[in-house]
């Protein structure tokens, strides 16, 4: 049975395989070619905060070059192997047989119809895995350098093609193809729904629930006007202030202006030294003058393998709850 799997299999395989020693070697020049910037501009000499001429100069030479093109590309493959994997490899793999009506030969022969599903649940989840993980793997090494001082892996951008997580992410991916297939019994509809399902879960977890799988650290701290990065002004004299928050690594998920109150801080401004006549030094000491507060919110840098491994638990859970549910739809289908 596995092997009769393995051979339905080649066509996926020998595509997937290719993909992986193209990007591994693009990945891998790449890397050794940031590793090279890195070493000759000095930038390992630099101290972990504050301005440095060395490592200005690695970022500058490595964003601007092809390694950034490689790097922006790497990330975005990671992205894209999951739900490929769901809809190409996971929602034909039964849907094809019921949409043919050749799962009346299959689950009648020895092979019971649990234990045909349960051998190519098994093969092709392991190969999505692997596939996810080997890609993974090679991205994040190839890209440690740029990730370690010019970006922040912690951010929603970047976090999902880092770490273990794209594992997590393939394995859910190719089941809810299958049990979306088993359901609707047609292909491309159940391609259309896994996408769909996919893409909705993803960004629920990015934009909304991974920020509270685990507790964020908040703090308020006296707003310092020297890093003060946006400024607005409206018509009426209602005013917005944004500082900046530095925090190597850290992934800010709130950061308001408030005043001594508590209270969202929107002005109104001093039209008299924040107008257009107005010295952008009398400005920030008039906004120095007023109490005001930063309202921060963030997870540290510290809780990058944490949220990784709270993250991929979550979704091989829910991978788990479809894999049981797709062998009672089986039962119930094939009694």
């Amino acid at each position: 049975m596995i092997w009769l799997t393995w051979r339905q299999f080649r066509s996926q395989s020998v595509v997937a395989a290719a993909v992986f020693v193209a990007a591994a070697v693009a990945l891998g020049i790449a890397g050794r070619a940031v590793a090279t910037m890195w070493t000759n501009s000095g930038a390992a000499s630099c101290p972990a905060t504050g301005d440095c001429a060395a490592l200005s100069s690695f970022l500058q030479e490595a964003q601007q070059g092809w390694t950034m093109v490689v790097y922006v590309l790497g990330a975005g493959l990671i992205y894209l192997v999951p739900p490929l994997v769901g809809v190409f490899w996971g929602a034909p793999l039964v849907a094809r047989e019921l949409e043919a009506g050749t799962h009346r030969l299959v689950w009648n022969q020895s092979v019971t119809p649990a234990r045909w599903l349960g051998t190519k649940l098994a093969v092709l989840g392991a190969a999505s895995m692997a596939f996810a993980g080997l890609l993974s793997l090679v991205t994040t090494w190839s890209s440690h350098r740029l990730d370690q001082v010019g970006f922040n892996r912690l951010e929603p951008i970047l976090y999902g093609a880092r770490g273990i997580v794209p594992v997590a992410y393939a394995a859910f991916a190719f089941v809810l193809g299958v049990v979306a297939g088993m359901v609707i019994r047609r292909t491309v509809p159940a391609m259309a729904i896994t996408l769909a399902v996919y893409a909705g879960l993803a960004l629920a977890m990015a934009l909304g629930i991974r920020g509270h799988l685990l507790p964020a650290t908040h703090l308020q701290q006296p707003l310092n006007t020297a890093e003060i990065n946006g400024m607005g002004i409206n018509q009426d004299g209602a005013m917005r202030v944004e500082a900046g928050f530095n925090l190597p690594g850290a992934w800010v998920m709130h950061n308001t202006t408030i005043t001594s109150t508590g209270q969202a801080f929107t002005g109104p401004a001093n039209m008299q030294v924040c107008g257009r006549d107005g010295a952008p030094k009398d400005c920030m000491g008039w906004l120095g003058s007023l109490g005001l507060k930063q309202d921060i919110t963030y997870q540290p840098a510290g809780h990058f393998w944490p949220l990784q491994w709270v993250e991929s638990g979550v979704f091989l859970v829910l991978t788990a709850l479809l894999v049981s549910f797709g062998f009672w739809w089986l039962r119930r289908r094939s009694s």
